[in-house]
């Protein structure tokens, strides 16, 4: 129990911080709807649950030692930031902001959010690192496999519920109302954090 609190506490920390998935959904939801951002919740769940599963089944240290392996990753991860920010820096007034989206059938664009989410955080050699170092560091060595995986879809589920939080948020009534006018201008400021990060993890030393 005191690992399963312990895991909960650190993991919830680490998600409610802010970094590029938190940008990615709000992203989403400002520019296409609650459903978007949900799907982008979603994404990268998932991307959580397979750095997870990569970490427990030993793939994770091969990542690590194989410098070219690594270095490609963080290539694309901030190049993939760069492209999302720049096409949040060519959102466009709207007049009818995000809540009018909140309730309407997911199009092509709201299910996109699933892959941008999912690709934010599975290309986020941070993200990948930190997982890593937690299950090595955190986990005792006698923690039963089954144990570990129901951690690791706990850590996707963790994200999945807050992340949905931030989407609700950004596109419920009240505060639809309120960004409505100044809703691209969000955009183009979470295009810009995207960019800002991916440039800052193309010039880091990890």
């Amino acid at each position: 129990m005191t690992e399963f609190l312990s895991l909960t506490i650190i993991v919830a920390l680490s998600i409610i911080s802010p970094g590029p998935d938190f940008a990615i959904v709000v992203r989403n939801s400002l520019a296409y709807g609650r459903i978007a951002g949900c799907y982008a919740a979603l994404g990268i769940s998932m991307a959580n649950l397979c750095h997870v599963m990569i970490n427990l089944l030993g793939i994770g240290i091969i990542f690590t030692q194989s410098e070219m392996t690594f270095r490609i990753m963080k290539i694309l991860g901030a190049f993939y930031l760069v492209y999302l920010g720049y096409q949040g820096l060519r959102a466009k007034k709207n007049i009818e902001g995000a809540i009018h989206q909140a309730a309407a059938k997911p199009t092509l664009k709201e299910q996109h959010g699933f892959y941008s989410g999912f690709f934010t955080s599975i290309l986020n050699p941070k993200a990948f690192l930190f997982l890593l170092s937690f299950f090595s560091v955190m986990l005792s060595p006698t923690t039963p496999f089954v144990h570990q995986i129901f951690y690791g879809v706990w850590i996707g589920f963790l994200a999945l519920v807050w992340f949905s939080l931030v989407a609700w948020f950004f596109t419920n009534e009240r505060m639809g109302r309120k960004i409505a006018i100044w809703k691209h201008w969000l955009e183009r400021i979470t295009g810009g954090i995207l960019i800002t990060i991916g440039a800052k993890l193309l010039s880091s030393e990890i």
